[in-house]
């Protein structure tokens, strides 16, 4: 008869037998996804343009640089995963800029990429929050009439539906476009001596082209 030490012994050796090769199989799956992912891993160069739809905030044409992944091979679901850094202008009444608002916001979701050949395309939803910073600019008491004015953004939720196409001129090399809808509404207040003034709405529709760089995809 085996003894109950015995029995035990020998169930946790057959256990770990299992355990073993599961955890290097899970181990080596994890660095399979990395690696992939690291090869997916590019540099974009934009124009962009925001259009806000309050008449009191504004948003030029301005350029700049991001880092993202490159789309995959074959159709299907993607959960992107996104980080958003921009800035608005705020006007007072009577139009004069007093400040701006900057974003740095974390987004993520669900979309369905389409791929023809060398162009990709696809479609998301996002959400997320930002973390929101203001700055007074311009002449602040000019803009309200008054001798003293304080200004406080708090931040926001956001969220974004997206679509972008890019076309592999090489396998490392595209031309990238893309449009969305950023809703971000965060409480901005302007405090005066006659009292407290709000209602700023940053929610904007974007609109960029450019181009995209993977030094190691394949």
């Amino acid at each position: 008869m085996i003894s109950p030490c015995r029995t035990h012994a020998l169930l946790i050796t057959i256990l770990l037998s299992f355990v073993g090769p599961v955890h290097a199989r899970a181990q080596s799956g994890v660095k399979d996804n990395l690696v992939q992912m690291i090869k997916k891993v590019g540099a974009h160069g934009n124009v962009s343009v925001r259009h806000p739809i309050d008449e009191d905030v504004t948003k030029g044409t301005s350029f700049g640089g991001s880092i993202g992944l490159a789309p995959g091979h074959t159709s299907g679901w993607k959960y992107p995963v996104s980080l958003t850094l921009f800035s608005e202008d705020l006007h007072s009444p009577n139009g004069a800029q007093f400040a701006f608002v900057r974003h740095f916001g974390l987004l993520a979701g669900v979309g369905y990429g389409w791929h023809f050949g060398r162009l990709a395309t696809g479609a998301s939803f996002q959400v997320g929050y930002a973390l929101t910073r203001e700055k007074t600019e311009g002449d602040l008491l000019a803009a309200w009439g008054t001798p003293s004015v304080g200004v406080r953004a708090d931040n926001a939720f956001l969220w974004r539906p997206q679509f972008k196409t890019e076309y592999f001129i090489t396998e490392k090399f595209t031309i990238r476009a893309g449009v969305d809808y950023m809703h971000s509404h965060p409480e901005i207040v302007v405090t005066t001596p006659t009292g407290q003034v709000t209602g700023w709405d940053l929610s904007n529709i974007h609109a960029n082209v450019g181009i995209g760089f993977y030094p190691f995809r394949k």
